[in-house]
């Protein structure tokens, strides 16, 4: 956890950016700040902070990112008391604010989440509750809403960010092959691709990013099963993704961790995502990956999306959710 003292070296930074202030007509033209995952939870009462209402807070957005080869929260926060986030526009800049709002006079408990409020792009989320309780009570069952409002802004502001540098022959052969595109941005390189399939990596003396793609036919409803998933991934990655050394190729390390699996909305798609980790069969190497698996309805061909990461002895969140990130930017062309 994060104080109000350890955000100052951001402010300098904040400053600058904060003295474009708003342009004519009331156009945002601040831009946000914050890392990635960062987010300022905001109350009218310090007491509330270090109490049952902080408490529920801290243990949602410390819990474990999902899922890792170590331990690191989904997102990272730092309390900035009400009076100061309103009087302040150096924290009023910040891309994630979450504001809790105390007040006796209302009757029902409400949330809101609004869009570039005080900054570009930012999501500002407040909950009005009557008391702690209710409050409490409310964020229980809204906890998944704040969460997606959140992590989707992160999607947003880094395929912004991914637009400024994207590599145009990268999205072009990708529209060649599949019919659609992402925001693939400079320092990836296409490592394989052939019919149907598609390696795209980004390597660094510090860290690996890769995205793997690839299409077949759609058949039934099976190919939503996550151990069809998983079994038809092995097979891929053993034959289109070595290793280092002789005879190593990408596998499912499903012995080391659980497999996560759920049915979500992608790009408005029905898809499947399962989360894990991967490993070399003989060597050494592993990390996690993501999993999207969806149809093509105007191809009629199961579509799969995944991405991975491979950083030894370093974080590995911020990574995953920039290959996240550049999934979610698909656009299939012409729609």
């Amino acid at each position: 956890m994060r104080s109000l003292r350890k955000l100052f070296p951001l402010f300098i930074i904040i400053l600058v950016l904060v003295s474009c202030g708003e342009g004519k007509k009331g156009k945002i033209t601040t831009h946000s700040t914050g890392k990635t995952a960062e987010v300022i939870v905001s109350t009218n009462s310090e007491a509330r902070w270090e109490g049952p209402i902080g408490d529920a807070i801290r243990a949602f957005f410390n819990q474990d990112y999902e899922v890792l080869n170590q331990v690191e929260p989904i997102f990272e926060v730092a309390h900035v008391p009400i009076d100061i986030l309103e009087s302040d526009k150096m924290f009023r800049a910040h891309h994630n604010i979450f504001i809790v709002n105390i007040d006796e006079r209302v009757e029902k408990t409400s949330i809101e989440a609004k869009k570039d409020l005080w900054a570009s792009p930012q999501r500002v989320i407040r909950i009005t509750a009557p008391s702690n309780e209710a409050f409490i009570e409310f964020f229980e069952q809204k906890k998944e809403v704040v969460y997606n409002i959140l992590m989707d802004a992160e999607y947003e502001r880094l395929i912004s960010t991914f637009h400024g540098f994207r590599d145009r022959k990268i999205m072009a052969q990708l529209d060649s092959s599949f019919k659609f595109t992402m925001e693939i941005p400079s320092g990836f390189y296409i490592a394989k691709n052939s019919a149907d399939f598609m390696w795209i990596r980004k390597e660094t003396p510090q860290n690996s990013q890769g995205l793997i793609i690839y299409t077949y036919d759609y058949v039934d409803t099976l190919a939503f099963d996550v151990n069809r998933i998983l079994s038809f991934r092995d097979v891929i990655t053993e034959e289109f993704i070595p290793g280092p050394s002789e005879g190593s190729y990408m596998v499912v390390a499903s012995d080391y961790s659980p497999i996560e699996s759920k049915r979500i909305d992608f790009n408005g798609m029905f898809a499947v995502e399962t989360r894990g980790l991967w490993k070399l069969e003989n060597d050494f190497m592993g990390g996690p990956f993501i999993n999207y698996t969806f149809v093509d309805e105007r191809s009629n061909k199961v579509v799969t999306i995944d991405g991975y990461v491979y950083a030894p002895n370093a974080p590995k969140r911020d990574l995953m959710i920039q290959i996240e990130s550049l999934a979610h930017s698909l656009k299939f062309v012409n729609q």
